[in-house]
């Protein structure tokens, strides 16, 4: 019986030293959340690979005594450079890095505090072949270096697309993105281009046969979900707007010439309704704080979006699937044409001057190359063009 205890004790010393073995230092060196003394002064941020952007209320922070704290990959640490330090009176940028637990991995971020507000023209000129592919805006301010003004462009990352989900689920990894940059611009040297492709037989599999282009002011994410279970929820549509809107202008030029629309498991294409694939060219005014009360997150996903009951967030819709003659959305016959688009306000909502003062709505602007892309329903090939779109608004 002695021999039988001792030979248990060992045994479970031999499990309890292996698990220990196992708890190896973290590899990770990520930020995953910013934070300030003043955290009601952020409308919203978001963390990339290897940038992080807040975005601020104005007056509400002093940029130049700013001093965040950060929630790093478990056991990481991090570091500022006081070297790369910039500031001017609306926007705070500093240089990190930061290194995993077992001190082997390091990630240099770019982190911006900006106190500027989200444009209202894109032109879409400015693109990046990172990790994903991204367009991006840019905005001219002056920054103060060791005491030398000097003037220099800053890069806001607002634009998103499912470029990260596709490269997921795509047979053999991601060679061309639904979403990319073409040179075909209404105007200017770019545009951006949006394209349903298939994503073969492992997307097939898990239920995600094709990936429709798509580009939406907001953030596509895997933080917090699996994209393979909730893909929907991966779209956080819209970012807090301090102005009324009243109509959206927009050059397109869209392909929707196949109408193959449904693909079955192994990726052949079928009919789905009545066969005919169209674009989605739409923005959406919410309220942000309903939608953080009704669903527990202050931005609209894939599920919410375009969402009728009486009681959603939305307060206003722009899009040429909104206007009687939508004929466009089917295709343009290989030319640009240019909307307008206004604000239709849904009825007994309005918008609340001091709670827009307030950064309490958000503007979502979405476009997709198969209007339900998201549904992983669309004709694979077909193409929308997107160029010069202008956001007018009601003077404050």
């Amino acid at each position: 019986m002695k021999n039988k205890w001792l030979y248990i004790l060992f045994s479970l010393f031999i499990v309890f030293s292996s698990c220990i073995k196992d708890e190896l230092p973290n590899v990770e060196a990520d930020i995953e959340d910013i934070m300030i003394p003043q955290m009601n002064a952020i409308t919203s941020s978001r963390i990339d690979e290897s940038r992080a952007t807040v975005y601020l209320r104005k007056g509400m922070v002093d940029l130049e005594n700013l001093q965040p704290s950060f929630v790093l990959s478990e056991g990481a640490t991090i570091e500022l450079d006081d070297s790369q330090l910039a500031t001017t009176k609306n926007v705070l940028r500093q240089e990190y890095t930061v290194t995993s637990e077992d001190m082997k991995w390091k990630k240099s971020y770019t982190v911006q505090f900006l106190e500027l507000e989200i444009p209202v023209f894109y032109d879409f000129e400015r693109f990046t072949t990172d990790k994903w592919d991204e367009f991006y805006e840019q905005e001219k301010v002056e920054f103060d270096i060791d005491g030398n003004i000097e003037d220099t462009y800053i890069e806001q990352y607002i634009w998103a697309s499912g470029n990260l989900g596709f490269s997921m689920v795509v047979s053999g990894g991601a060679k061309d993105f639904p979403t990319f940059a073409e040179k075909d611009a209404s105007s200017g040297k770019g545009v951006a281009c949006l394209k349903t492709r298939k994503t073969g037989s492992l997307g097939a599999k898990q239920g995600m046969p094709i990936a429709a282009g798509n580009l939406f002011l907001g953030e596509f994410t895997s933080k917090g979900i699996s994209i393979m279970e909730e893909p929907m929820k991966a779209t956080h549509f819209g970012l807090p707007f301090r102005k009324k809107p009243l109509r959206m202008s927009v050059w397109f030029k869209y392909d929707g010439s196949n109408v193959n629309m449904s693909y079955d498991k192994d990726g052949n294409g079928t009919k789905w309704g009545d066969g005919r694939d169209y674009c989605a060219v739409y923005a959406v005014l919410y309220d942000n704080v309903k939608a953080k009360n009704l669903y527990g997150v202050s931005y609209l996903d894939g599920n919410t979006i375009l969402k009728d009951d009486g009681d959603n967030p939305i307060i206003a819709i722009a899009g040429l699937h909104e206007q009687a003659d939508n004929s466009d959305q089917y295709g343009t016959g290989g030319v640009y044409k240019h909307h307008v688009f206004d604000f239709k306000y849904r009825e007994g909502k309005s918008v609340d001057p001091d709670r827009l003062k307030n950064y309490e709505y958000s503007l979502a602007i979405v476009f997709s190359s198969s209007f339900y892309g998201d549904r992983f329903i669309g004709g694979v090939g077909n193409t929308l063009w997107i160029d010069d779109v202008k956001i007018e608004c009601e003077e404050n």
